[in-house]
């Protein structure tokens, strides 16, 4: 699932470039995967340790990691608390640890569709009006648009009321009425927007064909006939089940309440752990989950979206690998599954608790695996500001994508943060004007030339701007200018469509299904999101555009 907030560009990189699928892996290349594998474990199992212990003696992970071939690991390790330990966790070689998986269930959700789909049950085509003719558009919303997030249905994680109903019982009718209620975001196939709504109706669907809940569903076709009994259907967390609790960090780890699992459903209520994970992968494609036809069409993208799972690249050259994802957050859990069938390797990573980037983590276990070196992540000591540092920033913010403003202030020498209707929280001080509020897990990176700053909490990032402050146009561009670059821009070789757009003559962008970020002029053509590292080169006359970050650079075209 994910949060009842869309998360910021930031994200952007999480998602690589596409590929074409494998049908296959040869014998040599089987042979020398195998070999970098055990070399793996030889140079660079010492790295990672180090790596995964500098993030649980910072309190930044929690969790299970482990890289396989085919279904051997060649590096894993578990970090869960310890009271037996005098820093307060422990490292194991345990994978066995089951955890809320969150929305890697739509991965599941739509093997068991195309099942239904291949008895005859289903089709591609069929209408949501022949199961749920309330929803708005429902005459028009296939399974096909439900499956690739192209119905247009609002996102019910989404709506304000979400907070006050997750944590009780609620039966389908509640859901499915809530879902009835909301309008279209747009038409159906006209863009692509993720939405949890659309796999909780498929679940429905399911249900109404097999006259059976969804957790029946699960256990007859998935874990039963493939032998993923550690896979099923969650419900109250069961430590004598070898089922782990999530935390959030205030101060110290602490449990976090949970959510009721009939509210996720098949969007994101499934439990299992990395070796089920892995093998659910692996079977799926063999083909033997659903067929190889089904394979393809659920892994062939539609406006960067599969159907229950997305594309990903690693790496270039000899070093390439391009497979296949989907992650997952519910709770304090954040969870990643990727399979490249060339070299027939998973990366797995299961979180119950997180305070950093889960793109960098499965990155260094990728890096590992190449034999790359392997640093330990750094953390800045905290620094003291004055008084004169800290009064610039002092003032009022709002945000396009965020409900609340936040003010910040000074107090007895201490800079604060305040939401909306909420308490102040102290911010502490770090290099390069990074703030943190610890007990909460907020981040906030201010950049003073503009006037603006990213609130980053639970992996989402919020750009804000400071009311009255300096505009984010630093370099006059004239409007006339600005009109020309306006449009929806893309590429076969990237995973999301990036619209760009002038609002009280400022330009913006917005990637597929994220919230919109101002950019900043340096130049007539260059411009800059400089608290994410993006930078954006115009060329109207080719009616194209590079987007730089990470350093990596990517030429869109306007469609």
């Amino acid at each position: 699932m994910q949060s009842t907030v869309k998360s910021a560009l930031l994200s952007l990189a999480i998602i690589a470039s596409p590929m074409a699928i494998a049908d296959s892996v040869n014998k040599n290349t089987q042979e020398n995967t195998k070999k970098a594998a055990e070399q793996l474990t030889e140079q660079s199992e010492q790295q990672l340790d180090r790596y995964f212990h500098r993030l649980a003696g910072e309190n930044r992970f929690l969790g299970t990691a482990v890289i396989y071939q085919d279904t051997t690991p060649v590096y894993q390790i578990t970090i869960q608390p310890s009271k037996k330990a005098k820093k307060g966790w422990a490292t194991s070689t345990d994978h066995d640890l089951k955890y809320k998986i969150g929305s890697i269930s739509k991965t599941y959700a739509s093997a068991i569709i195309f099942q239904l789909i291949e008895e005859g049950k289903l089709t591609l085509d069929t209408k949501l009006s022949q199961f749920y003719p309330k929803v708005k558009n429902a005459d028009k919303i296939t399974i096909k648009h439900l499956l690739n997030h192209q119905s247009g249905i609002f996102n019910y994680t989404s709506e304000p009321d979400f907070i006050n109903y997750v944590f009780f019982p609620k039966d389908k009718d509640f859901l499915v009425a809530k879902i009835e209620s909301f309008d279209s975001d747009f038409e159906p196939g006209e863009k692509a927007e993720y939405s949890n709504s659309g796999y909780l109706l498929l679940g429905f669907i399911a249900e109404d064909i097999e006259k059976k809940p969804y957790s029946d569903i699960i256990e007859e076709r998935i874990s039963k006939p493939y032998n993923l009994n550690n896979t099923y259907y969650g419900s109250d967390i069961k430590e004598g089940n070898g089922e782990v609790h999530s935390y959030e960090y205030k101060g110290k780890w602490g449990k976090m309440a949970e959510w009721h699992m009939n509210i996720p459903g098949a969007a994101g209520a499934l439990v299992s752990n990395a070796d089920d994970l892995n093998q659910f992968i692996n079977l799926l494609f063999d083909g033997k989950i659903i067929s190889k036809d089904s394979l393809k069409t659920m892994t062939t993208m539609d406006m960067k979206y599969g159907l229950g799972i997305f594309e990903t690249s690693y790496g270039e050259d000899e070093d390439k690998l391009e497979g296949y994802w989907h992650n997952g957050g519910i709770e304090g859990f954040r969870t990643h599954l990727a399979y490249y069938p060339d070299k027939d390797i998973s990366v797995v990573l299961l979180s119950n608790a997180l305070r950093y980037d889960m793109r960098e983590i499965y990155e260094a276990m990728l890096d590992a695996y190449h034999g790359k070196t392997v640093a330990e992540p750094e953390f800045g000591a905290p620094i003291e500001l004055s008084k004169e540092q800290m009064e610039p920033l002092v003032g009022s913010y709002s945000s396009d994508t965020f409900p609340l403003d936040i003010n910040l202030s000074i107090k007895d020498g201490q800079l604060y943060a305040q939401a909306t209707g909420q308490g102040a929280f102290p911010l502490t001080a770090y290099p390069d004007d990074k703030f943190e509020y610890v007990e909460a897990g907020i981040e906030i990176r201010y950049d003073r030339d503009i006037d603006q700053f990213l609130l980053i909490q639970g992996g989402q990032g919020y750009a804000f701007n400071k009311e009255g402050g300096k505009k984010h146009q630093a370099f006059a561009v004239p409007e006339s200018l600005l009109e020309q670059y306006v449009g929806v821009y893309g590429a076969d070789d990237f995973p999301l469509d990036l619209e760009i757009m002038v609002k009280e003559g400022n330009l913006y962008g917005q990637a597929t299904g994220q919230s919109e970020f101002p950019l900043t002029a340096e130049s007539e053509t260059r411009f800059r999101f400089k608290l994410a590292g993006i930078v954006i080169n115009f060329d109207a006359g080719k009616k194209q555009l590079t987007i730089t970050q990470h350093g990596k650079d990517t030429v869109l075209s306007k469609k």
